[in-house]
């Protein structure tokens, strides 16, 4: 008896995770198509263009704060998931910046190579405020220290993984881990030494992001949400429209297409 309510309780479930849909809620425009995208946790939109414009919008499409940079170059990363501090890595240039909620900006910082024998590739903001750096030329994963530079972890990849040929799309850390997006491997999960912990997912992605325990993406026409820590998988078909980007917060889910921001729920 208790198997097959377990059963007829997991066939409930299956059922409900495919009736879920989207409904639009609303749009507005950026007026620029997008090079990458963040949002913050009170839910404001960040866009840049290929200038290094960075514009930060609320839920209802209005610029609250607008951020022009004297030096022009296309934001390779933007991270506002601390609200207060937004990263903004330029890899062309090997330098970031840090924004304020009013989006003023830091001096650029330079990657500092003094204890680096090279580097060429990503950057994101770890958990703990230091560095991720991921080398493309060595094969590694290093957190150094904000400050001063110091090499504080340094793991060889292709010790653990077979990468010969990898390229790596995109970067994040959330909640203690370290997230990469290789268009072979898919998405892969580091912890915060650096170790490799798992194969999130097959799917290849040049973007993803996260709400509450979900890392959330978009492939096949689909919305992928894949919770870290059960590994439950959701679902959920598109329109036939060219989505770029996907951002979530409030229980809003926002799909970005050329220049426009489509907002929708989930029922």
């Amino acid at each position: 008896m208790k198997v097959r309510t377990t059963i007829l309780l997991l066939l409930l479930l299956s059922q409900y995770a495919l009736a879920q849909n989207l409904e639009k809620v609303s749009s507005f425009k950026i007026g620029f198509a997008p090079t990458t995208a963040s949002v913050d946790r009170q839910g404001y939109l960040y866009f840049s263009n290929d200038q290094g414009v960075i514009d930060k919008f609320d839920k209802d499409g209005k610029v609250v704060y607008h951020f022009s940079p004297q030096k022009q170059g296309t934001p390779t990363l933007i991270d506002a998931w601390q609200g207060l501090r937004t990263f903004v890595y330029y890899k062309s240039f090997q330098e970031y910046i840090l924004l304020d909620r009013f989006l003023n900006a830091s001096e650029r910082y330079k990657i500092d190579y003094s204890q680096l024998s090279s580097f060429s590739g990503l950057a994101t903001l770890a958990g703990d405020n230091n560095l991720w750096l991921l080398n493309d030329q060595e094969l590694s994963l290093i957190k150094t220290d904000i400050n001063n530079g110091e090499i504080l972890i340094e793991n060889k990849l292709n010790l653990s993984l077979d990468l010969e040929d990898w390229d790596i799309q995109f970067i994040r850390s959330y909640q203690n881990y370290l997230f990469l997006s290789d268009s072979k491997e898919g998405i892969l999960a580091f912890d915060n030494l650096g170790a490799f912990v798992e194969r999130v997912t097959e799917q290849s992605t040049p973007f993803f992001t996260f709400y509450k325990d979900e890392i959330i993406y978009i492939s096949d026409q689909k919305l992928h949400m894949i919770d870290l820590y059960k590994k439950t998988k959701r679902e959920i078909s598109l329109p036939d429209l060219p989505y770029q980007f996907v951002l979530m917060e409030n229980n809003l889910i926002f799909l970005v297409r050329n220049q426009t921001v489509d907002i929708f729920k989930v029922n």
